[in-house]
């Protein structure tokens, strides 16, 4: 047939009102189940497809998702927005993707545009959030969901993972190896998810009765750089048998320190890492991590936003995923025995 398929040349085929096709495309009650199959038969052999512009401009939508990321060259980044994605895919809805860079003014003005009635809501990943911010998002009352909190205490619906037992099993794992002088690369400090995972490493090693050597725990920013700075100054200086980093960037920037100084992964030196990035498998030796499902984090951030925006009430404002430890060959047992 030429053209767009209508729902009027769908009833003709099929025998039914226009208003039944309507509806049963909809999925809205009212028809038989044979009016029902005998109507999306005929859609599909006629090739129609509902009108999505039309559909949302009648409900007062605009059939778009915001989504506002730390940055658009991260991994990280890009693995949740792809589980975004797909999850939106499936909801016949769109995305609309901003960065910030970590700025809170353009975070700020990314969010004022998106909420004049451009999206029917917005996704954020690890957002700044300023207090000025946050009254913004209450008066424009823009359905929001936030990706992996800076802070905990951001009164919006929020999801994160488990950082405090995720590094707990990181840090365990090289215990359980026999490794005692085990250094610690710290994250951004101005991160909620840096100090809990730096306690989960604490409590990991005073549970088994070893001391934190504040001379092994190093400040990074995330990158491959800082961790590979942090690493070569502490091998040089101090000597750990291993490192437990608290992002994988940090932990493959490590490994190349460990070579830099002679050193071999895992003879010689250890690494441990968080998040389990694409790179973390593809790296040599595979890098052992903590995973953080990522893209299944997408997922369920987008799966929340939609039924906010469809006036739902979530069952708790602050959802929290598992994490579990990936073990690849970059940690074997120390050959002297721990260093102590």
């Amino acid at each position: 047939m030429a053209g767009r398929v209508t729902i009027a040349q769908v009833a003709e085929e099929a025998g039914v009102s226009a208003m039944t096709v309507s509806n049963v495309v909809n999925g809205k009650p009212g028809a038989s189940e044979e009016t029902r199959r005998r109507v999306m038969e005929v859609a599909g052999r006629l090739g129609y497809r509902p009108n999505v512009s039309a559909r949302n401009l009648k409900a007062g939508r605009s059939g778009l998702i915001g989504l506002i990321a730390l940055d658009l060259t991260s991994q990280y980044g890009l693995e949740i927005l792809r589980g975004v994605a797909d999850e939106l895919a499936g909801a016949e809805q769109e995305l609309l993707v901003n960065a910030s860079y970590h700025d809170a003014a353009r975070e700020k003005d990314r969010l004022e545009f998106l909420g004049r009635g451009l999206v029917d809501g917005v996704l954020m990943i690890a957002p700044v959030l300023e207090d000025e911010t946050i009254r913004l998002l209450r008066r424009q009352k823009l359905p929001c969901v936030i990706i992996d909190p800076r802070r905990l205490d951001v009164p919006l619906p929020r999801l994160s993972v488990d950082n405090y037992h995720g590094m707990r099993q990181g840090t365990q794992h090289l215990i359980d190896l026999g490794h005692t002088r085990i250094a610690y690369l710290r994250g951004e400090e101005d991160l909620e998810s840096t100090s809990i995972r730096f306690q989960g490493f604490e409590d990991a090693m005073r549970l088994a009765g070893l001391k934190v050597d504040e001379q092994l725990v190093a400040s990074c920013d995330f990158s491959y750089a800082s961790g590979f700075r942090a690493a070569s100054r502490l091998i040089t200086d101090h000597r750990p048998t291993a490192v437990v980093a608290g992002a994988d960037l940090m932990a493959l920037g490590a490994i190349d320190a460990a070579r830099a100084c002679g050193l071999t992964v895992p003879t010689d030196f250890s690494v441990v890492g968080f998040d389990d990035l694409p790179q973390a498998a593809q790296s040599f030796p595979g890098l052992t991590t903590v995973r953080q499902p990522l893209h299944d984090m997408g997922q369920k951030a987008a799966r929340a936003l939609l039924s906010v925006i469809d006036g739902q009430q979530l069952l708790m404002d602050h959802m929290e995923v598992g994490t579990h430890l990936v073990v690849r060959r970059s940690t074997a047992a120390p050959h002297d025995g721990g260093g102590a």
